[in-house]
């Protein structure tokens, strides 16, 4: 799917909104608040979205990221300060850091994190500490293959070019049905509140009561995680089911309690407990 560049991101704290222009079933096609503002009515919470596909209501969604996630821990793709852009990249009270990385667009990353793991066994090479990014460079802005990062904090400890790190995009963006077990886009973010078309904005429920679709037969007060079936796309099932082996349950993240009981393709009521 194609990155929306009209995404908006913020390092504001997401607080609350002006309740007689919230809508849940709100679906546009520019967004109208930057992604991840939160909004709690009673005792539900909200998080304003980006939607990468297709969506209908009461579905688990992920974020995509194999799209928002340029690699998995990568070594060796900083820049030395002394040959980058700016000499200062990468060292403690910098706030940019150059990076070798294809295939990225202007801001793809912003409103996401950098996470420095560290190095090999006794070093620690700058890890310990994440920074949100703020945005970022097309490929090959600051010199061929690389992209130039922007943080909205300065960074702590010289992050030299022998560490691991991880960078993956705004977590509410890019959403998706939460995948069957054993795929890379496992990270369930919330619940859709209305049909969505590829690349609408509209909100997610991450807690309270909230509909769920089920994708097996649930009994009321049982926790439920996300389907691990190859058709349960999007889809609840109490935990352990139909899968029972460990593998399983590892790749059925919990996100609530079934509010009653339900059979396979009901709408199930769930006390959502996936964010606050």
């Amino acid at each position: 799917m194609a990155y929306r560049t009209v995404s908006y991101h913020s390092n504001n704290m997401p607080g609350n909104i002006d309740l007689a222009k919230f809508n849940i079933r709100e679906s546009k096609t520019t967004p109208s608040y930057a992604l991840g503002t939160r909004v709690t009515v009673g005792d539900r919470t909200f998080r304003y979205a980006h939607f990468g596909v297709a969506t209908t209501q009461g579905m688990l969604v992920s974020t995509d990221i194999s799209a928002q996630s340029s690699t998995a821990t990568t070594k060796l793709g900083i820049i030395a300060p002394v040959s980058s852009n700016t000499t200062t990249d990468g060292t403690a009270g910098s706030r940019f850091l150059q990076f070798t990385l294809g295939s990225m667009l202007i801001n793809q990353l912003a409103g996401g994190y950098f996470h420095v793991a560290g190095g090999t066994t006794g070093t620690n090479l700058g890890g310990g500490y994440t920074y949100r990014i703020k945005g970022n460079t097309a490929t090959s802005g600051p010199a061929a293959g690389d992209i130039r990062l922007e943080f909205y904090d300065k960074i702590e400890t010289t992050v030299t070019s022998g560490a691991s790190v991880f960078m993956i995009g705004n977590l509410y963006a890019d959403l998706l049905p939460h995948a069957a077990s054993g795929s890379t886009d496992q990270l369930v973010v919330g619940v859709s509140c209305a049909v969505q078309a590829a690349d609408d904005y509209g909100w997610v429920q991450t807690w309270g009561p909230g509909s769920c679709q089920a994708d097996g037969t649930i009994l009321a007060g049982n926790p439920v995680s996300a389907s691990g079936t190859s058709t349960g796309a999007g889809r609840v099932d109490q935990i352990g089911g139909p899968g029972t082996s460990v593998a399983d349950l590892q790749e059925e993240p919990f996100v609530g309690f079934a509010m009653h009981d339900a059979t396979i393709s009901r709408m199930l009521l769930v006390n959502l407990q996936i964010t606050p």
